[in-house]
Order: C-alpha cells, then sequence, then structure tokens
C-alpha cells in the first residue's frame, strides 16, 4: 500500500510474506507498535532470483509485565458483521494494541458511521490477549465539540436533544458507561469546538476522560483546568484512524494498569478511576510514597513526600530531553537526560503544602520518523503524561477554593458568554453557515433552532456554577 504521508509502501504482515519487485536496491524496515524497536535491513533484488530476508523485532520493554496495557481509544473501523473480527484482531496485534476501541460515530439524523454490528458484551470480542470494544464518537458537533462514549450495553442516540450532550451522558452513567471528550479538549487553535462544549457539561460531574494526545499532537491545558477546578478526569490518548490524516492506528494512545489478567471489565474500571498515562513512545512510573497513578494519598498536616518516577525510552526513536513534576498545572521539578542509557529516573524528597494533584511528563523529540501530516502538522515531539496522583491534606481547602479554579472559573464563564451570543436568534443562520463551511456533518440551522431554547437553559446552569467559584 502506498503511503502518501510518509512516501513509503508498506503492508500488515503475519510473520511471513512474499513480494514481487522490480530489480533494484530496498530498505525494509518493521515495525510493532511502540514496544519494540524497529527491524530494519537492505536487500538487493535481482532478476530470476529470489532473495531471502530475515528480520527479527526485539523488544526493549514489556509493559504489561509491569501491570500496563496499550490501548488507542480512538479508532473509526467499521466492524458491520462479526466474521471481520479475525482480520481486524490481526491488525491490532501487528500495532500491539491491547484495548482497541472501534467507535462508531453519529450526527443529529444519523448514528451508523464505521458501524459496529453489536455493542455491550456481544460486541467484545478477544484474540491472544488483545481486545476489540465497540463504543461511540456521538454526539458530535464542530461548535460543542466531540464525545466518545465507551463500556455501554446499548448505543445511545437522542436524536429530538441532540446539542444537550448531558442527556447521553446521563444515560451513559445509567449503563456504567465511561464519558469522555476528544480531541484534545478544545485547547488547539484548530481544535473541534471542545473548548465551548465542555463549560456547558463539566459542572454535573459526568466527565470520566480526555484525549490529551492526538494527531501527532499533545495538549493538556484544558484537562489541567478541569482538574484545578476539582474534577478528577483521566487522560486518554487516540490516533482517530483513518480520519484526520491519521495513517496508523495506535500512533498516540494509552496504557492502563491492571491487576491480573487483562479484560475489558478489568480495563474500564481503571480508565474510571484513572490509572492510565498517554504517550507516542515513551514509558513512565510515578508514584507518591508509593501510590500509584491514580491513586489519592491523604496526609493529616502539610509536609514533605517522597516522588519517584522513571521513564524509559528507544533511544533510536525517542531522543527524551526531560521529565518534570507537574503540580497543580504548574511545572515544579524537572530532571534532564544526562545520559545514553535510555531512562531518566528520580527519587526526591517534595514539600506539600496545599491539597494538590501531581503527575509525571516527559518531552523531547522524534528521530528518523516520517513526518505526518494531517488536521495538525506533526512537530516531531515524543511526549508523554501519567494521570495524576492526588494528594488531600485533612482539613485543607479544596482545589476549587484555591485562586487557580476561581482564574479558570472567569476564563470558562467568558467562554460560555461567547457561546451564548453565538445561539442568539439573530446569528443562528450565521452559526449554521459558518459551520457549514468548515465541514459538512455538523448541525443544521435546523437543529441549531430546534435545541436552541434547551441549550441556552444548559449555559445557563453551567454559568451560575462557575459563577459561585
Amino acid at each position: 500500500m502506498e503511503n502518501p504521508f510518509s512516501g513509503t509502501k508498506q503492508f500488515y504482515s503475519s510473520g511471513q510474506s512474499i513480494l514481487e519487485l522490480p530489480v533494484g536496491d530496498y530498505i525494509v524496515r518493521a515495525f510493532k507498535g511502540l514496544e519494540y524497536e524497529i527491524g530494519e535491513s537492505g536487500i538487493q533484488i535481482v532478476s530470476g532470483e529470489t532473495s531471502d530476508l530475515r528480520l527479527t523485532l526485539r523488544r526493549w520493554i514489556k509493559m504489561s509485565q509491569k501491570g500496563w496495557h496499550g490501548s488507542d481509544g480512538h479508532l473509526h473501523i467499521a466492524r458491520p458483521v462479526p466474521e471481520l473480527n479475525p482480520y481486524i484482531a490481526r491488525i491490532m496485534r501487528a500495532e500491539d494494541i491491547c484495548i482497541a476501541n472501534l467507535l462508531q460515530w453519529g450526527l443529529a439524523d444519523r448514528f451508523h458511521n464505521a458501524i459496529q454490528y453489536a455493542h455491550g458484551p456481544e460486541g467484545i470480542y478477544e484474540e491472544d490477549g488483545y481486545i476489540l470494544a465497540p463504543g461511540q464518537e456521538n454526539p458530535r458537533t464542530h461548535f460543542l465539540g466531540h464525545s466518545i462514549i465507551l463500556g455501554l450495553h446499548t448505543p445511545i442516540h437522542v436524536s429530538d436533544d441532540y446539542l444537550i450532550y448531558r442527556l447521553f451522558w446521563e444515560r451513559a452513567k445509567d449503563q456504567g458507561g465511561l464519558t469522555g471528550h476528544a480531541h484534545l479538549g478544545g485547547s488547539h487553535p484548530t481544535d473541534i469546538g471542545g473548548q465551548y462544549g465542555l463549560p456547558v457539561v463539566v459542572p454535573h460531574n459526568l466527565l470520566n476522560f480526555i484525549e490529551v494526545m492526538q494527531f501527532s499532537h499533545s495538549f493538556y491545558d484544558t484537562w489541567y483546568d478541569m482538574l484545578n477546578l476539582g474534577f478528577r478526569i483521566t487522560p486518554t490518548g487516540g490516533s482517530d484512524y483513518p480520519c484526520g490524516g491519521a495513517t496508523i492506528p495506535g500512533k498516540e494512545r494509552f496504557y492502563t494498569r491492571i491487576a491480573g489478567n487483562l479484560t475489558y471489565e478489568k480495563w474500564l474500571d481503571s480508565v474510571g478511576k484513572g490509572r492510565t498515562f498517554v504517550t507516542n513512545g515513551p514509558m513512565l512510573q510515578f508514584n507518591i510514597n508509593d501510590i500509584d497513578i491514580g491513586e489519592e494519598l491523604i496526609l493529616q498536616k502539610p509536609g514533605s513526600v517522597v516522588l519517584e518516577g522513571t521513564v524509559w525510552f528507544d533511544s533510536n526513536r525517542d531522543d527524551v530531553l526531560r521529565i518534570e513534576v507537574i503540580e497543580n498545572g504548574v511545572s515544579v521539578l524537572s530532571f534532564p537526560r544526562t545520559d545514553d542509557s535510555g531512562e531518566i529516573r528520580f527519587r526526591v524528597n517534595h514539600n506539600i503544602q496545599e491539597t494538590s494533584w501531581l503527575a509525571l511528563k516527559a518531552s523531547g523529540n522524534k528521530i528518523d520518523e516520517p513526518r505526518h501530516w494531517g488536521l495538525i502538522r506533526s512537530l516531531d515531539t515524543s511526549a508523554a503524561h501519567s494521570a495524576p496522583v492526588y494528594v488531600t491534606i485533612e482539613g485543607s481547602k479544596p482545589i476549587k477554593s484555591n485562586p487557580r479554579a476561581k482564574d479558570v472559573a472567569r476564563k470558562w464563564l467568558a467562554r460560555l458568554e461567547d457561546l451564548e451570543k453565538r445561539l442568539a436568534e439573530d446569528k443562528i443562520k450565521h452559526l449554521a453557515e459558518r459551520l457549514a463551511k468548515f465541514q459538512q456533518d455538523v448541525a443544521s440551522e435546523e437543529v441549531l433552532r430546534r435545541d436552541r431554547v434547551a441549550l441556552i437553559d444548559e449555559i445557563k446552569v453551567a454559568k451560575s456554577y462557575f459563577t459561585k467559584i
């Protein structure tokens, strides 16, 4: 298959493949996700002769031995019949994606794109430790953002109140599902609407996760804002394959820590509890006083704690320059790369003065990585970020009482005011026309007018919430 983004010809192989090629010299590279080194070798094709080439892929790390399993949270691979399961599972195995979330996506008037033959337990397929799971990217509009729901028993499509995301998420909670926001959560200038839609629904405390890594890009600001408001939101990552210019499933992914054998039920539970880190290459671990990612450390009073973290990386693919400890959205400690070991490690004492959240972030550059072009141009960055460890000091003020939360509330109130103005009766036509120019699969003028009053009521509730903060 010709890949116009990387300028290469590529294909999936079960381990042995036969190709017919013109005479000449070739470079063959073999990949298997993030935990294996790239296998590479040259070969000369001679007329009339068969040339054999054997590539051995060496695993540089095995995260499952540490209890971590990799997932792509955002795949649009149609699966209308169960007979496709073995074929899709082999692709996920080739990319070493343990949990592949296949999202059926919808619009206000239909919900049948990238269709899944079944939702709930009947739609779960497992083969040799790799799991295919149905989910949905619905509702989705370009001025409120795109939402994701995982773990449903039956799909949800509220066509008559499509712009009232809360209704979808409440029904998801009734089914025990997890709700999230896609596409960098509304932080990037070219993103899809989330910076306006999230303030409408966040006050209802229905959001479980947010995609902070996608399209060769990582962006954490909106996620940090929600954490500073006191919401414990799990970070996830996903490729959005094959949409948005994504050429490789799992190019961005997230890892989830699970005790014992991997099952979809255990995975959902751990994602809901925030036991994750996102990455496009580096692997990490982080704890505070031996309390791991996603968990809570309770202190009787302010004082010193022990921070311990490690980032591992394949130094042939990732030039990780530093790792940082992020406390309440601010980098408070930094540890640069000082050797070529493919590892940065620290263990330090750190003073905690207030109820806080802390996380570990890795950053650097990709090495010899084909440039990726899509909705957002690749910056060739190497990145990873853990979910927080939460530190609660007994008797202290909650996080949302901090001045940081007040700043976020002011910013989000301004966004709600902006959204309310765009929904004015005499502005609806302009909004619909603007959205239609951007992309055809957005809410129509008819839908905007139909749901306008109900959506303004939702905005008023959200404004009241942030005004109190």
